[in-house]
């Protein structure tokens, strides 16, 4: 559910999208240049590019009903977003600054400016690069943006790590060699962070990158209640007895779950019973 402080933001990305012409939509919601363009303009009016881009990643999951999504969307406060959205911004220009120089010493080896910008580093002169810069511009990375780049690149590399596409947070932290408790609340708060950005995906309890594809083995207790109304108009009774947590438990949160639905405008409730918007009875 959005805050108030931060729903006239969210307003002006959704009229904003809403106005473009029908194949201009579609550009920007499928990414690319119109999306990029896109979020530029959102800038421009006030909006920074990581809220933006968060606000538009919430509109393309409740056009899509993707109630795994929208969950995590709503799970990330302002302040986590604030913290995240400095430590992203600030990895993103030493990621800059780092190809720039890797660009230089190219050049510097006789390279044209062009044969520069198509090198591409290894992992080791691009960390290298990066430790020049960082020195010196006199930064020092936080947990959250080394996380940041520790997280996506181990799921990008899953594959070869695991043998698998996804991975549960205590496999990302064992991989980045993170797995300490001093670790795991910035671990967390750059998780929800990317998954909200659309960066990656989190499928039950295992997380992978937008750019791997992953077999949707397990199913999160939010889609089970969701999908159990495509039935129709169904009692809280009919949904725990049909998705198997009929007790006191299953109940509680059987409720809570229809309640945040009901927010997200995802299901609608009459006299006691609950369906999905957009499904008459």
């Amino acid at each position: 559910m959005l805050h108030s402080s931060i729903m006239d933001e969210y307003a002006i990305v959704q009229d904003s999208l809403e106005s473009l012409p029908a194949w201009n939509k579609e550009g920007v919601l499928h990414g690319g240049r119109l999306r990029d363009t896109f979020l530029e303009r959102m800038v421009e009016r006030g909006i920074s590019h990581t809220q933006a881009e968060i606000y538009l990643e919430r509109i393309i999951a409740k056009k899509a009903g993707d109630v795994d999504r929208l969950h995590i969307i709503d799970q990330t406060s302002s302040d986590v977003n604030t913290t995240m959205q400095v430590a992203f911004e600030k990895h993103e220009k030493m990621l800059d600054l780092a190809k720039a120089h890797i660009i230089q010493d190219q050049v510097a080896e006789g390279k044209s400016f062009d044969e520069a910008k198509a090198y591409s580093p290894t992992k080791t002169e691009e960390q290298e690069a990066l430790k020049i810069v960082r020195n010196k511009h006199s930064v020092v990375p936080d947990k959250h943006e080394i996380m940041l780049s520790h997280i996506e690149e181990t799921l990008q590399n899953a594959r070869t790590i695991y043998g698998r596409p996804d991975l549960t947070k205590t496999e990302i932290l064992k991989a980045c060699r993170k797995d300490k408790g001093e670790w795991r609340g910035a671990a967390k708060d750059v998780l929800v962070f990317l998954a909200s950005k659309g960066h990656i995906i989190k499928v039950g309890a295992r997380y992978y990158h937008k750019a791997n594809k992953v077999r949707m083995v397990e199913s999160d207790f939010t889609r089970k209640v969701f999908e159990s109304l495509y039935r129709g108009p169904q009692s809280i009774n009919g949904i725990v007895k049909h998705i198997g947590y009929d007790n006191v438990f299953g109940r509680k949160k059987v409720r809570q779950t229809l309640d945040f639905l009901v927010k997200e405008g995802l299901v609608l409730t009459n006299d006691y019973k609950w369906r999905q918007n957009g499904i008459s009875s």
